[in-house]
């Protein structure tokens, strides 16, 4: 964890996500970047000075946003963690994405609005498309603490070759964490198995993917996402952990991920690992 970057509208829930960055940042040492993206009528960074002034409302946004940055940035500077901030325009393509590319981010740390409240703008939710679309995994964070709960964490697998190539950046998450890791199987009616044929499953996974005797839990519920909320509520987890497939906005739409339901109904953070495209960075 090198580097983590914070996309930030200045909202509480922006804040709380900045606010758990630098606890992690605390804990694993490495560089927080606060990014705030300001949309612009034009191109700003093609225009001149003179050009500038003639569009007096931007001039006093960015001010204020940058206003906005270095107040965050000084109050986190306190904590001990190297802190960096950026102010980023935009006429309308995206930037988020394009700054974890170019300067080689290495997580995104993003807030959410609560239950229901991130899916109020569907296709234009920062959130989603960075969740479905970014290289390096997002975690996705509804309100910080102060201190922070961080002992377990719940790996929720199918026991197959893609969860397994996650469960390497887990682990070592884990372990730089100090955390209690637990992995987990849903077992569901679509895709029903004996418990025999899970501990089987799961003696495999571990054999072949992992370099510890972690405990496997499974539990049975009509869908993934209803048995990985459930279990983490009864297990008293500080964040789930999940490995996904990008999907396109439309797609999305009729089809909602278990990684973007559990961010909608789960009161915890999760780490999505987006199995799509990590490869492709």
């Amino acid at each position: 964890m090198n580097k983590i970057l914070v996309p930030t509208d200045f909202s509480p829930h922006a804040d709380a996500a900045f606010d758990y960055a630098i606890h992690l940042a605390q804990k694993q040492p490495g560089e927080v970047v606060l990014l705030h993206v300001l949309h612009t009528p034009v191109n700003w960074a093609k225009l001149s000075k003179d050009q500038e002034r003639l569009f007096p409302e931007t001039q006093e946004a960015i001010r204020k946003a940058r206003a906005a940055l270095a107040e965050r940035v000084d109050k986190a500077k306190t904590k001990g963690v190297t802190v960096g901030e950026q102010l980023c325009f935009s006429d309308g393509k995206d930037q988020i994405l394009s700054f974890v590319e170019r300067e080689h981010a290495s997580m995104v740390v993003m807030g959410s609005h609560g239950q229901y409240g991130w899916k109020e703008h569907m296709l234009g939710s920062n959130t989603y498309h960075v969740l479905r679309k970014a290289r390096v995994p997002v975690l996705v964070v509804k309100k910080f603490e102060d201190p922070v709960s961080l002992n377990r964490i719940v790996f929720a697998t199918d026991l197959k070759e893609g969860s397994g190539k996650a469960l390497k950046q887990v682990t070592d998450f884990a372990a730089k964490m100090g955390l209690y890791l637990h992995l987990l199987y849903v077992n569901t009616p679509a895709n029903f198995l004996e418990d025999s044929q899970i501990e089987q499953l799961a003696g495999e996974f571990l054999g072949k993917y992992a370099d510890s005797d972690y405990p496997v839990h499974h539990y049975s519920a009509y869908k993934e996402e209803r048995g990985i909320i459930q279990f983490a509520e009864k297990l008293g987890a500080d964040m789930v952990a999940v490995a996904t497939h990008g999907r396109s906005d439309l797609q999305q739409l009729f089809a909602p991920s278990v990684t973007e339901n559990l961010v909608t109904y789960l009161n915890l953070p999760v780490w999505s690992i987006n199995l799509g495209l990590a490869g492709d960075a």
